[in-house]
């Protein structure tokens, strides 16, 4: 196959203001008797406010628990202009709200206006009936409400439930009250009154929407703590669940000596338990191997885990350079070990202390742009609700230092519990990974970073293992999803894991009635931290699937020096696909399956880097402004409208907004794509811009016909800032569809801010053809003339 350049994909030199949609229409509520519903729920909100002693040090700050109709949403804007700050809002339509007047003048006001009804006849609703009737109870925030996830795993219900006497390690969020000084000021008044107290607290940290507090103090100090409103939630701090690997034979004296990389090669750093420096296959490629923070002493490993997972970043596919006995790195490796003796997180420091200081490092030290995450909490499963922050720091730090950042989605250990056999564990997969306990964990959740699933690679059992044992065998065939990985959806159903890479099988004894996950032909093989005794080990798991996606997405960065992270992003995902094992058995089992448990699917590092002659890849990257839409063309050649054969149109379109960790609506914009065929670009233009009042109103171009359906559709795609949909023909497009297709891609803004914009994007488009048709150079010469038409224009 020839290695064919990617192409640029033309865009149409407009930006023109989208089509924006309404919220509705509020419910139909009697405006008399909610409104006095509404101010007696307020009044009581206020009376317990004023009555409530706030802790000595502790200034006070009025917080409004303010649930909506389900069906009803209200902007920021209006909350703003009712003198509220919106603090938080759930999946539920939960909304915390912060007051700076105490007494909610501007609130209060709306409120009678409301409930007095219309001014003047002519008018037929109630002032503010969007707001008003949107909402259905309005009260405070309980003690109750503040206590974390992790707590509750622990049956910490009620403060009653925290012992007064026990010390707590604990991770305090607080409520973003507006400016950095106000944060920096609820941060002192905490830290001075958990010392004051008898505590300590031993690490802060203030993001663009993240305020979080390391202490550690007496149980009564916690419940005390829980009573304080600028306090969001306080929970047990997170830490990492790993196994340890089966050692296995092979030694130095096989393999050649070991060359450095080029100087100018890419870079991959690890955060994990460390590395050993000294292991012959690391030494030569090793930046810098240090720990985060320094308190943890010196980098070596001593667990086992960051050294394989190292192994499988720096070379990818460990197994084939032992097949081809040949380690030749064409990576920079860099290691900061998070981890202590105990393979936890630091007990002194926060997580997402650890995760800056460590990425920052590395990004300005060595413009290292690649990073993997091979950790995550077992006690975190994604059931809804917002992500953590860890997740929400690796996504901020992800689109504020444009880095790739790959996290495994984390292992799910199925117990069919004591009513059932265990062979279930054969008859039931891969049915049992849909279950809710086996959800993504954190920080899997994170919307920009890459989660990472788990494939199996091998069905292989040992004869020792199989002989004279008929129900000794694999869980899964070769292809499909390994017995541990876990499943999405993520949050606002956005595709989690978007990849799959191989990590593993299990194997079942129907003898004992086992399940073995110690196997080695099952297992994935990377480098031993102990590589005097045995220079290679085996393991499984998703930590071994994320870091050959590190590894790929570094080496994209060798053909494309300059890619952003965006684009990055969208060349590995548009290279993917499903393995046909994986969809055999999963389309069997529900419509999103596929999505919620392989993502978009395995990628290709030669389809990432290169296109063919039946496979022509174009790009773009560009900016956009909130609220508007560009248009790129895309050539359709003759050969791929003409010869028979199935024909495939992928788009992949990546991009990196602000989050904020304290909300349901996580992302502050969105973004979307359309593929319109048989319409000029004018009509298209007609089509999506923003109307004024008065205009008239023009088709829109909705039908097939003309829209081109995609899969997945929108629906499962754009809650994801990662989204691909492909179009496929099996016959030959109707002439008047034309030679070229057009891509709308839309900005939309939700919370976002003004110095939020522009959005950064990157979109990748693939046309496919199933036989051998060189569609490339046609679709290169139509470009060409497109660039030179549009020069001389």
């Amino acid at each position: 196959m020839p290695d064919l350049p990617h192409l640029i994909l033309p865009r149409i030199e407009q930006e023109r203001p989208r089509k924006k949609t309404g919220y509705g229409r509020p419910p139909g509520k009697d405006y008399v008797v909610h409104g006095r519903q509404l101010k007696r729920q307020l009044s009581d909100v206020l009376s317990h406010f004023r009555a409530r002693r706030p802790p000595e040090g502790i200034n006070p700050n009025l917080i409004l628990r303010i649930q909506l109709d389900e069906k009803s949403m209200v902007d920021e804007e209006t909350w703003e202009r009712c003198g509220l700050t919106l603090l938080s809002i759930d999946e539920n339509k939960t909304l915390i709200l912060f007051s700076s007047d105490q007494d909610l003048t501007d609130f209060k006001r709306r409120l009678s206006e409301y409930n007095e009804g219309p001014p003047t006849e002519k008018q037929k609703s109630a002032p503010h009936t969007q707001i008003f009737a949107s909402i259905n109870e309005i009260s405070e925030v309980r003690p109750r409400d503040r206590i974390g996830r992790l707590f509750l795993a622990q049956a910490v219900n009620t403060p009653e439930d925290i012992r007064l006497e026990n010390e707590y390690i604990i991770d305090i969020e607080l409520w973003d009250l507006g400016t950095n000084q106000l944060c920096q000021d609820k941060i002192h008044e905490i830290r001075a009154y958990i010392e004051t107290r008898g505590g300590e607290v031993t690490d802060d940290y203030i993001g663009e929407s993240l305020i979080l507090l390391r202490a550690k103090c007496l149980g009564e100090v916690v419940r005390d703590l829980l009573e304080i409103e600028s306090i969001a939630t306080i929970d047990l701090p997170p830490q990492p669940t790993l196994t340890v690997g089966e050692l296995i034979e092979l030694g130095i004296q096989d393999f050649p000596p070991v060359n450095p990389p080029p100087d100018i090669a890419p870079s991959v750093a690890v955060l994990d338990s460390g590395i050993i420096p000294a292991h012959p296959l690391l030494s030569p490629a090793i930046g810098e191997a240090t720990t985060v923070p320094r308190t943890l002493g010196d980098a070596t490993d001593r667990h086992g885990h960051g050294t394989m997972v190292a192994g499988l970043a720096l070379y990818g596919d460990v197994k084939s350079c032992i097949d081809r006995r040949t380690f030749a790195p064409d990576l920079k490796l860099f290691s900061a070990r998070v981890l202590n003796d105990r393979c936890e997180f630091d007990d002194e420091s926060l997580i997402t202390s650890q995760m800056r200081d460590a990425i920052l490092y590395f990004r300005n030290s060595y413009n290292c742009r690649v990073f993997n995450i091979s950790l995550g909490d077992v006690r975190l499963p994604y059931k809804g609700g917002k992500v953590s922050p860890w997740a929400s720091i690796l996504d901020t730090l992800a689109r504020e230092l444009d880095i790739v950042i790959v996290v495994s989605a984390g292992n799910f250990h199925f117990d069919p519990g004591p009513d059932n056999s265990p062979d279930i564990h054969i008859q039931d997969y891969p049915r049992y990974l849909l279950n809710d306990e086996a959800r993504i964990i954190e920080p899997a959740t994170g919307a920009i970073v890459l989660t990472v699933g788990a494939l199996a690679h091998s069905a292989t059992i040992p004869p020792g293992f199989a002989a004279n044992n008929v129900s000794f065998r694999p869980i899964a065939l070769p292809g499909q999803p390994s017995p541990f990985t876990r499943s999405g959806f993520g949050l606002g159903d956005a595709i989690k894991p978007e990849l799959c890479e191989f990590g593993g099988n299990f194997a079942y004894d129907g003898m004992i009635h086992e399940v073995r996950d110690n196997i080695r032909e099952l297992s994935i093989i990377s480098l031993n931290r102990d590589y005097l005794r045995r220079l290679f080990t085996t393991d499984i798991g998703t930590s071994f699937s994320a870091p050959r996606i590190a590894h790929l997405a570094a080496r994209i960065l060798e053909t494309f020096p300059g890619a952003s992270a965006n684009l990055i992003r969208a060349f590995i995902v548009a290279s993917a696909s499903v393995p046909e094992a994986a969809l055999n058995i999963l389309n069997a089992l529900d419509k999103d399956a596929v999505y919620r448990i392989c993502g978009y699917g395995q990628p290709n590092l030669y389809k990432a880097q290169h296109s063919d002659e039946n496979r022509a890849v174009l790009y773009a990257e560009s900016e956009i402004e909130f609220d508007k839409f560009h248009i790129y063309e895309v050539p359709i050649p003759e050969e791929l409208i003409q010869n028979s054969g199935k024909r495939n149109i992928s788009v992949t379109l990546a991009f990196d907004p602000p989050v904020r960790h304290s909300r349901f609506d996580y992302l502050g914009v969105k973004m979307s794509f359309r593929l319109i065929r048989g319409k000029t670009e004018e009509e298209i233009i007609e089509a999506f811009r923003h109307r004024d009042s008065g205009e008239d109103i023009v088709e829109r171009i909705s039908s097939t016909k003309y829209d081109c359906t995609m899969e997945p559709k929108p629906r499962c795609r754009e809650g994801s800032t990662l989204q691909k949909g492909t179009f496929t023909m099996h016959r030959n497009p109707q002439p008047e569809y034309g030679d070229k297709y057009y891509l709308v891609v839309r900005c939309e803004k939700k919370w976002a801010k003004v110095e939020h914009s522009p959005q950064r994007y990157a979109v990748v488009v693939v046309l496919k053809h199933s036989a051998q048709i060189n569609i490339y150079n046609s679709i290169r010469q139509k470009i060409a003339i497109r660039l030179r038409a549009s020069r001389r224009a």
